[in-house]
């Protein structure tokens, strides 16, 4: 090979990878870590310290609003937020420390509305695209169709139907920050609840 067929070569390999690195920095800056990661890790170990798998509170200064969250550890944390018509119901449930019970009441009863539920899968936050092989998280909000996180549609892939990146990453952000905002609320909620284990990462 002449020298000038190398220096071109040499040139069109540099391209390429330098390429392959501008397009590996676009898909993590689409892509960040979500705002509720940290925030789903410190619960979970919270409420593994406390022994406890499930919590309930009212949510912020609303009367009939409530949050709900459910552990099953290492597997998922399952969290709903929802209005009561009957809030002295879920109230009671809070007086007598059966939080089991109102989350199903949140998740399920006739007397709830405007839910918003989250299924994070491994309750590590949620993930805007999920690993390979693994179990997508997903959100429903009121009565709509669950809305499952497995990831943006490839626009090199006429026949992939899933939602364009723009709009799927601006409903993922949307989520993301509102789950993570009700997370807080249980944590520091959960703090004031007497003695709690340091928070550490769960593996």
């Amino acid at each position: 090979m002449t020298q000038p067929v190398r220096r071109f070569t040499g040139l069109i390999l540099a391209a390429t990878f330098v390429s392959g690195l501008v397009s590996a920095t676009q898909v993590a800056a689409q892509t960040p870590a979500g705002l509720s990661t940290a925030k789903a890790k410190e619960l979970s170990a919270i409420m593994k310290g406390k022994n406890i798998d499930s919590f309930a509170m009212k949510e912020g200064q609303s009367p009939n609003r409530f949050v709900a969250v459910m552990l099953v550890p290492d597997v998922q944390l399952l969290l709903v937020s929802a209005v009561y018509s009957r809030p002295t119901d879920i109230e009671y449930r809070l007086y007598q420390k059966d939080y089991t019970q109102a989350y199903r009441d949140l998740r399920a009863g006739a007397l709830a509305s405007e839910r918003f539920f989250i299924e994070d899968i491994l309750a590590d936050g949620l993930m805007a695209t999920p690993a390979k092989n693994a179990q997508p998280d997903s959100m429903i909000i009121g009565t709509a169709a669950p809305f499952v996180f497995v990831g943006a549609a490839d626009p090199k892939k006429s026949k992939d139907t899933r939602m364009a990146l723009e709009p799927y990453m601006k409903a993922f952000g949307e989520a993301d920050k509102r789950y993570a905002e009700l997370l807080d609320g249980v944590i520091q909620e959960l703090k004031k609840a007497g003695i709690v284990a340091p928070a550490r990462e769960l593996r």
